[in-house]
Formats: structure tokens, sequence, C-alpha cells
């Protein structure tokens, strides 16, 4: 029986080529988008979820009680005080990160040692290795393969390996000869082997390799930039070299007494900063890979988005099964005799259902294995917006459950209701010809589905006209300073070890090339890379903390980057800091309803006072998603660690561009030996802030396309429909008189009338989804009028032309045909 189901499913599908394409292309777009966003979906989501214990392991984060900042780390003395002084927890753990130890060496016997580059690997640039105490492995759980947790790390000058690392470095041996051989890490520490443990399989932003023990920092020259008995709370350019530290609280203890005590020894031994209070919380594990608020140089997926994807996927789903509803419903008609002629040689209707549902089954099958081949060359197409551990493996577990259930929700969901209508039809009339079956009964469900289908469409229409209108506003405002072909260049350490001598000598060396017009010294240009901030107090007649921006640069500086001087005059040259010049929104918080009575006044830091001798227009220091925060400009060399170079670009090709930034590269390397050049462009560096929306818009789009598409396609198969069931009205509307374009503007109205009352749904829908995206931002433009007018044109403009071409071909047809079937 079911042999012969497939045979004539199979059929009936090559005879009807058009309708089993259009089918098969939107199940195939639909199912192809699920299933990179399943993939993108389900990768972000198992990160860290492995864990035993999981629920119970917190990271500890600090921060501001007024908001002003929130650290991932937290003060170096913290993590020994929680472990002598609150209860309920189990286990506290502290390590540090290790960037700068990027060159491994491997002492060999008998011959020169072998060299191994850590370089800054993936998307975070981390290298892998790490500080920590013996607790992160009571903490976090391994498989040990040589050594033991509860010695491993509990002397100076110990590293315990991965095997993945102990095979890098030793090459193919077991791990227990890796017990006791000697690394050298950035030519200065010796450590030897005291563990090896199994590599995590899963995925995990704590995936470190060289775990080097917490002791040798005591012992070695790690001590000079980690204080571990400092309690003071040193904002922006003191904190630096801080650990990150996790915790797993005691079976049944709630994280909220533990972080009311934790706070209580911060309340008692951090000196506060102003009107600041250091203050520390429990963030859980679950949470770390999502909540970007706690600065760690991690990449982190967000929730929203993802979600947001989810509901993409769901709905694109939605509307290739409902543009098959449509174009299912609308062939019916041509199988009535077919019908008529089962059921008079004895075919029950739960057979006829069978048989609808296995063409169903079939199709989808075909939608579904097109799909599958459609996710590589989607994926490598949209690279950059998917991360770079996803991978699709089609016969992994997972993704077969995945692939085999949505085949089947597709089938039940696309083909019950087709195959009902279809075995519903009754022999009498079905025999008697097309044109004596009228379904009448069921035309305002398939008008319905198509409202539904546009209005999606116009939803994702109107959401992407006003992003885009966001992101044209965000990168083509004027930001308060200079922008075009400036390129920032980072000296190597930063102001805790930078080298001054080397970064005067770049400066020099830079500026005397033909291709560079001026060079300035600097911290941090005005925007793109993160500055710091610290807290200023102004002594009037009360008392003002202010936590405010720092950007070092000398007399330079200001006119470098064309800010504007609104009161006051620049800072003159000198050796050291000397004088400051603030914006418009620290005169404001400090006080001031002028920016000229600012001027003249003392800015105290750490209690020594500067003047402020002028005051300049405020200008983005941060992304639009941001306020304009208080910002103070001084000169400090010590601190001044990168260099800001204006290209000479006037009347220079690209060709020239490259050949200057190859000489910058050459004199780096000649003063920086055995690095790595780069440069950032600070046009990129803003549109780099608006990353994560560009990306957001450029999803957006591809959605509205696939909407629209699929939208038009059910369209089409509605209007063929309609031109069916009306093709007896059609016949003697033509034989009274009526013209070509008098029975297509007939037909066209009413997908118009449905398309405008789709606009009435998607409106409130849309203006809700942007009024909220937009509250993201500080400065924002408005929802216009004119963008639900033109999506409404679009769509309407859209939904003729997809009717059009059915609507003249049955206004053309000869009305003998039609009329013969009344």
């Amino acid at each position: 029986m079911f042999r012969n189901y497939f045979r004539i499913a199979t059929r009936i599908l090559v005879r009807n080529k058009l309708y089993t394409a259009i089918n098969i292309l939107g199940l195939a777009l639909g199912v192809c988008g699920c299933i990179v966003i399943w993939l993108v979906g389900r990768y972000e989501m198992s990160f860290d979820r492995f864990h035993p214990d999981g629920d119970r392991i917190y990271r500890v984060v600090g921060g501001g009680k007024a908001g002003e900042r929130k650290d991932a780390d937290v003060i170096p003395p913290m993590a020994q005080a929680m472990r002598e002084s609150v209860p309920g927890l189990e286990t506290v753990t502290a390590y540090f990160r290790e960037n700068q130890m990027r060159e491994v060496k491997v002492p060999m016997p008998g011959k020169p040692a072998a060299s191994f580059q850590r370089s800054l690997e993936g998307e975070d640039g981390q290298t892998g290795v790490m500080i920590a105490d013996s607790e992160w492995f009571h903490v976090f759980s391994y498989q040990w393969l040589a050594g033991s947790p509860g010695t491993a790390l509990k002397d100076p000058f110990q590293v315990v390996l991965t095997e993945s690392a102990a095979r890098l470095y030793f090459g193919a041996v077991p791990p227990t000869a890796a017990i006791g051989r000697e690394l050298i890490y950035d030519d200065s520490l010796h450590v030897r082997v005291s563990g090896v443990v199994r590599d995590w399989t899963e995925h995990s932003d704590l995936a470190y390799t060289d775990f080097i023990s917490f002791p040798t920092i005591a012992a070695s020259y790690l001590k000079e930039k980690r204080n571990m008995n400092d309690w003071g709370w040193h904002s922006g350019m003191g904190k630096w070299y801080w650990p990150y530290v996790y915790v797993k609280l005691a079976r049944g203890v709630k994280p909220a007494p533990v972080v009311a005590q934790m706070n209580r020894i911060g309340a008692i031994r951090v000196p506060h900063v102003g009107n600041t209070v250091y203050s520390v919380g429990l963030q859980p594990l679950a949470d770390v890979h999502f909540n970007a608020e706690y600065r760690d140089n991690r990449r982190k997926a967000h929730l929203p988005t993802l979600y947001g994807l989810a509901g993409i996927a769901i709905f694109i789903l939605v509307l290739a099964v409902v543009n098959f509803v449509n174009l299912a419903t609308a062939q019916s008609l041509q199988r009535t005799k077919e019908i008529g002629v089962r059921k008079v040689l004895g075919s029950g209707r739960g057979a006829l259902v069978a048989q609808f549902l296995i063409e169903t089954g079939l199709l989808t099958a075909l939608a579904m294995g097109i799909a599958v081949m459609m996710v590589w060359p989607v994926m490598r197409y949209f690279q950059e917006y998917i991360p770079v551990g996803v991978r699709f493996d089609p016969f992994a577990t997972g993704n077969l459950v995945f692939l085999a259930g949505v085949t089947v929700a597709v089938t039940v969901l696309a083909g019950f209701y087709p195959a009902r209508v279809l075995a519903g039809y009754q022999p009498v009339q079905t025999l008697r010809g097309p044109g004596s079956v009228k379904g009448g009964e069921r035309w305002w469900l398939r008008r319905s589905l198509i409202v539904f289908q546009f209005t999606i469409s116009l939803v994702f229409i109107i959401v992407t006209l006003v992003i885009g209108n966001q992101i044209r506003f965000m990168l083509n405002t004027d930001y308060g300073f200079r922008t075009d072909a400036i390129v920032t260049v980072r000296g190597e350490g930063n102001f805790l070890d930078l080298k001054v001598n080397e970064i005067k000598m770049l400066e020099q060396r830079f500026s005397q090339l033909p291709g560079v017009e001026k060079v300035v010294k600097q911290g941090n240009p005005p925007i793109g890379w993160g500055g710091w901030t610290t807290n200023f107090q102004y002594k009037g007649k009360e008392l003002v903390n202010m936590m405010a921006l720092m950007d070092a640069g000398d007399e330079r500086y200001i006119p470098f980057y064309g800010m504007r001087i609104v009161a006051g005059r620049n800072i003159r040259h000198s050796d050291s800091l000397a004088e400051f010049v603030i914006n418009e929104t620290a005169a404001k918080q400090l006080g001031f309803s002028r920016a000229s009575d600012a001027v003249g006044h003392m800015l105290y830091q750490k209690p020594a006072g500067t003047p402020i001798v002028g005051v300049v227009a405020d200008f983005h220091e941060a992304s639009f998603q941001k306020a304009i925060e208080p910002l103070v400009i001084g000169h400090y060399p010590d601190n001044e660690f990168s260099l800001g170079i204006k290209l000479a670009s006037a009347g220079k090709g690209a060709e020239n561009v490259k050949a200057t930034l190859d000489a910058m590269e050459k004199i780096y390397k000649e003063i920086y030996p055995g690095t790595t050049f780069t440069y950032l462009f600070l046009d990129d560096s803003i549109r780099d802030l608006y990353e994560t929306e560009q990306k957001t818009a450029s999803l957006v789009r591809v959605a509205m396309g696939l909407a629209i598409f699929i939208s038009c396609m059910g369209l089409f198969g509605l209007s063929l429909f309609a031109a069916e069931r009306r093709a007896g009205e059609i016949g003697i509307r033509k034989v009274l008189g009526a013209t070509t374009a008098d029975i297509a503007l007939m037909l066209n109205r009413d997908f118009v009338r449905l398309v405008l009352l789709a606009l009435v749904i998607a409106s409130p829908v849309a203006w809700v989804l942007v009024h909220r995206w937009l509250q993201d931002f500080a400065y924002r433009v408005g929802i216009d009028v004119w963008v639900f007018v033109l999506a409404g044109l679009g769509a309407i403009g859209l939904a003729v032309v997809t009717v059009s071409y059915q609507s003249i071909r049955a206004a053309m047809a000869n009305p003998v045909r039609s009329l013969k079937a009344e």
C-alpha cells in the first residue's frame, strides 16, 4: 500500500513541476534558516553547562554601587578574606590571565631549547596561560592523567598542563613522562611540570591550557605588578593585574547572604573613592558567557539576540508552512476528479489523508535534503556573523534528532489541513468538474494566512528601515573631532611597563616619513580604544566628587583632532602634568552654569591640584548608546603609550597609503623586534563600535528578504486559487464586455486590501519592537511616519507585481473553457 502511495505521490509532484519547485524552495529556505540558527543557538547555549555542580559556581564581580563601573576582576586581597571570613563558601579560587607570556621554551638535553609561540588565539585574544591557585581544580573538575590536584600547584614554579599543551611542548610522550620537565616562559620564568589533565571537550570560556602555581607570584618578578595585599581601589590607570575569583557555594546556601557578608568586608577594608563605594556581587557561571556588563575582554553572546534569532527562525518556518498550505489548497481544484474517482472506487477519508500526507512528507524530505546542502555555503557566506566554533555535522546525534523533528513537524503542520480539505470533497461534486467545488467556506482562512504572511514581512521591512536609519545616523553624525585618515598605533606594553624612550623614537621616525602629515603622542584616541576613569574633586562652596574619563596628551592633542575650544585656551607645553582642559559636561557636573566660569579653578586628583585652563565642546568618547561623560584632558608623559598619525592622504591613492603603512611597519619592527605591527584607522574604530548593530541589521535584512520571497510565493498560490475559483465569474464578465484591465484590476483589488490590512496590524507591532530597540541608545532617531508609508507602498507594489501575472493570464483566457464547467 505505502509503495503505491509513494509511486502516486512521485507522479503528482513530477506532473506539477511549478507547484513542486515553489513549495520545495520555500520549505528549503525556511528549514535552512532554522538549521543555521539552531546551530548558533545550540553552540552559544552550551558554554560552561557541563561542569558538575555548575549551579553552585559563581564569579565574584566588583564595581561601584552608583554604577560607575562593573568589573569581572576584584581587589587582590578579597579572595583570601573571603576564605577566612565568609561562611557558606565551599571553595574559593583566584587566578590571573597571562596574555603577555607568549613565548614558551622547552630545554632539550644536548640541544638548543625548542621554542613555541603562544599567539593570541581565537575571538577573545587569549594565550591560554593562567596563574592559578590549587583550589581551581576543586571548583572545576578535570580528569588527572598525571600528578594530583592536592599538590600540583602548592609550591612555587610549578605548572599543570592540559594533555594538548603537553603534547605541543614534549611530543607524543605519556603524560607521566612530562612530570618534572622544565618550561621557560618569556625567557624569565622557569617552572616544572607537576601535573597533566585531560582537555575539556565541551565549549568553555575558561579553557586554559597552562596553569602556573599561585605561589610563583611571591617568589618571582611577577610580584612587581601584583600586590596581593593592596586594598586600595585605584580607579582606571592604577587598576591593572587584579585577579578573577570564582567560588562554589556550599549545598543549600543562597547567594544573597554571602554577598552581604562580602560587602561588609569591602565596606571595612576598601577605601572609598570620592562618593563611590566599592561593592562586590556573585554572577552565576551560566551568565558569564552572555553578560557583557562586566568587562573581561571575552566574546559575549547576546542572549536577546539569540532569542530574536530563534523567533526569526520560527517565523520563517511558519511562513514556509503557510505558503505550502496556500499552494496546496490552490492546487486542490485540479485534483477534484481524482478524489471523486478514488472515493467511488472505495477509498476512505483516512486513506486519502494518508496519501496526501505522504506527498507532503516526500516534498518535505526533498526540501530538507536541499536545506542541509545549503547550510555549508550559507555558513560560509555569513561567517562574520557566526561564531568560529560553530560546525555542522548532519550525522551528529543531536542534529539528526533536530532534522527528524523538523521534518515530522513540517509534514504534519503543512500537510494535515490540505489533506483534510482534499479528502473532504464529496464525489458527486468532484466528478462534475472543478468548477463545482467552490471552497468558499475556507476562503477566509486563505485570506487570513496571506494577511499573516504580509504582517510578518511588513514588520521586518519597518524594523529594517528604522535600524538602517539609526546606523546611518550614528556613522554620519559629527562626533566632535577629526577622524579622516588618522591611524592609531600602540607601543608595546601598557602604562605600567611602557618604555617611554621607544615611544618617543617611534614618534620621531614616523614623523619623518613623506606620507605622514602629523604625529601626536597620546594615551588613547578620542574614541575606539578604551580609556580610563578616575576621581576628581572640586573644592568650591561644596566639595564635588566627579568620576571622569581621562585623555592623556600634550599641547598638540586637541589641535590634532580638531576639537573646538569653547572657553579658555589649550594646555601649554610642559614636561609633566601642569594644566587641565575639561569638556562641557564636566563643567556642568562641577556646578558651573557657563563653561567660561570653570576656567581658572583648581581640579584635584590624588591630592594634588591642577588648574583648569580651557573647556572643549562635548564630543562622543563612546558609542551613541552612552551619554557623553565628563572628560579631563591632561599631559601624562608616562601614560602616553600610543601614537595618532595623520596620513597625508590629499590627492594620494590607496597605493600611497599602503606604502606609508609598510614603511611604518618596518620602523616599528626595528624598534620592537619580534613583534606584530598593528594599526587601526579611527574611522574603522567608530564603525567597530556598531558592529553588533550592523550585524543585526544585516540579519534582519536577510530575514526580511526571505519573508517577502516566501510571502510572495504564497500570494502567487492564492492568486492562482482565486483565478480558478472565480473562473466562471471572469468568463461571464468577459462575455458581457469587461476588458483585460478591468478583470486584472478586480483581482488585484482584493489582494491590495489584504496587504493594507496587514499594514494596519504590523504597524503597532513594529513600532513597539523598534521603540524598545532604540531605548538602548542615548542619541537616536525618531520613528517617522514615512517609514510605515514606505513599507506599505513597497508591500503593495510587491503584491501587485506578484498577482498581476496570474490576473492577466486569467483575464486573457478563453471564457468558453471556463463556462463549459459551470
